[in-house]
């Protein structure tokens, strides 16, 4: 690390000369993946910073932590983040700010009622704690609430918020505490792949030969995928939350608020000392992406720095907090925050080893990297060690974007995921921005008219075909739906009759050489057809 007795840009200790794994980025995700590697045995972890620890997004988010998550593989990440904030000031000395009130998202319409009660049905496959509640425990819990439209709400004790500087110094202590190496300022200005996979890693103040490293560096993730031919699909979006002065009802109350989650107002509000923070996310017409970065790369020194705040820009979500939580009409706003987050096209971050460069790690595009962070450092850290990930995290794989993720289909999903983050989420729901994309199969002319399309892997897939007169078009519900009678029907054609599917999506495996077809038959349930002689012959002439 630099002391604070040495010029800028000079380091306190001497670079080393290799790693086992290299580090680069030291926001929450990248000093949580150096804690749980050193903490899991690996000798030589570094970590290299460009400026200093938190510089990004880490040191301005807003903090907030949940066991909740709307699908199934994260909530494990989200769960074991906050089985660690819990602990991890014990363990390393260092005080984290973690307060935990609890959580309820609120549900003011009935379908948002049907969204909580579908949510309810899928928490049983861990063992995090939800609830759905009625409007009575909600204001016990919330009693500053204006409980005119609440109709329910979810419930999650042990949900709250961290101070996110703090976390990352706890997790660097433990870093250190464990062997691992913190280097800033110590920016990476050149990635050089070796012929035997590792990599040479060039700093200003020397090179590291590195078995692995793993790109860990929030918006500069795209720049740094550059040096070695990648063009990461993430941009920085615009994220503003309010805090306010000291609220005399806040002050008054005995226990700290709950955070709450208005989903239709679609803004976030948790009590800050005395005041109140709330955040919201404006829907995709109003929001901002700073898609300069994309062209011009982010601005030279560009780190612990803010974007101009937009208050008219939020203005309606203020005035939906406001009327939801009436002691905000009369509260001074004493900061408006504005600073970038990163974006993926459908929002959920690019975690694991990255085809096309050998050992070659990533660990971006972080909409929610503060809740994500323990999580994905150990996730990360166990494949790492022991050559496998733990479970299944299929959703977050760096390789489902490729060629077609051009910038205008980058730039038009992410606005469309920042618009999404609270609308009413769906069974099999479908996007319909910056589509079709260059993937588009030779029958897509033919059948788009005529039937459903899915978005598959960058990919328009039929899903279902529809006849004139049948109740067609994207309907989603969390009761039977439109299209249930019309899948029926084909399934029905298929097993009478034949039928042909478009399987464009899928991955091709080309498989060559003589015992080809025993080590297929031992991979699949089935056994391959019987290449008749004549065609056999006729193959190899």
């Amino acid at each position: 690390e630099r002391s604070e007795t040495n010029p800028p840009g000079v380091l306190g200790k001497r670079l080393r000369d290799s790693a086992e794994t290299v580090v680069i980025g030291g926001g929450c995700v990248g000093v949580s993946l150096a804690y749980h590697l050193a903490k899991a045995g690996q000798k030589d972890v570094v970590l290299l910073e460009k400026s200093e620890l938190t510089a990004g997004s880490t040191w301005h988010a807003a903090g907030l932590t949940t066991y909740y998550h709307p699908g199934i593989n994260l909530k494990k990440i989200h769960y074991y983040s906050i089985k660690l904030f819990e602990q991890l000031e014990a363990e390393t000395g260092q005080a984290v700010g973690f307060h935990q009130p609890g959580s309820i998202r609120l549900a003011s319409t009935p379908v948002r009622v049907n969204e909580l009660k579908y949510q309810m049905t899928r928490t049983h496959w861990h063992p995090t704690p939800q609830f759905l509640i009625g409007p009575e425990k909600i204001q016990q819990l919330f009693p500053l609430l204006n409980m005119d439209k609440v109709l329910a709400g979810l419930y999650n004790p042990g949900d709250g918020h961290i101070d996110p500087y703090s976390l990352t110094m706890a997790l660097a202590a433990g870093a250190r505490m464990y062997g691992a190496q913190i280097y800033y300022p110590a920016p990476v200005t050149g990635l050089t792949p070796t012929a035997d996979g590792r990599w040479d890693v060039q700093t200003p103040h020397g090179t590291i030969r590195a078995n692995r490293i793993v790109n860990a560096t929030g918006f500069w993730a795209r720049e740094l995928g550059q040096m070695i031919g990648f063009q990461h699909p993430t941009i920085p979006v615009h994220h503003q939350y309010v805090v306010t002065a000291t609220v005399p009802e806040v002050k008054a109350l005995e226990a700290e608020l709950p955070v709450i989650r208005d989903l239709e107002g679609s803004y976030y509000l948790r009590q800050e000392r005395d005041g109140l923070l709330f955040g919201p996310y404006e829907k995709e017409e109003k929001m901002k992406l700073q898609d300069s970065w994309i062209r011009d790369g982010v601005p030279p020194g560009f780190g612990k720095e803010l974007f101009e705040s937009d208050l008219d820009r939020i203005m309606d979500h203020v005035e939906r907090a406001m009327e939801m939580v009436p002691v905000l009409k009369n509260a001074d706003i004493i900061n408006i925050v504005s600073g970038p987050i990163t974006y993926t096209p459908d929002l959920l971050p690019m975690i694991g080893p990255h085809q096309g460069a050998r050992n070659y790690w990533t660990a971006i595009g972080f909409g929610y990297g503060i809740i994500h962070s323990g999580g994905v450092g150990k996730f990360l850290s166990d494949w790492i060690v022991s050559g496998e990930p733990p479970y299944d995290l299929i959703e977050c794989d760096p390789n489902r974007y490729a060629h077609w993720t051009s910038v205008p289909h980058l730039c038009a999903k992410a606005r469309e995921s920042y618009g999404f983050n609270n609308v009413v989420g769906y069974p099999k729901e479908e996007r319909f921005a910056g589509r079709p994309t260059n993937r588009v199969s030779g029958v897509y002319e033919l059948l788009k008219d005529r039937c459903s399309m899915g978005f598959h892997a960058g990919w328009e897939q039929p899903h279902y075909f529809h006849k004139p007169g049948d109740d067609s078009g994207y309907k989603p519900s969390f009761r039977r739906t439109n299209w249930f009678g019309l899948v029926g029907r084909e399934c029905k054609l298929v097993m009478e009759g034949v039928g042909v599917i478009d399987l464009s999506p899928f991955g091709k495996f080309n498989v060559k050489g003589e015992d080809s077809h025993r080590l297929l038959d031992r991979l699949f349930a089935n056994t391959l057809p019987k290449v008749r002689e004549r065609e056999r012959a006729g193959k190899s002439q």
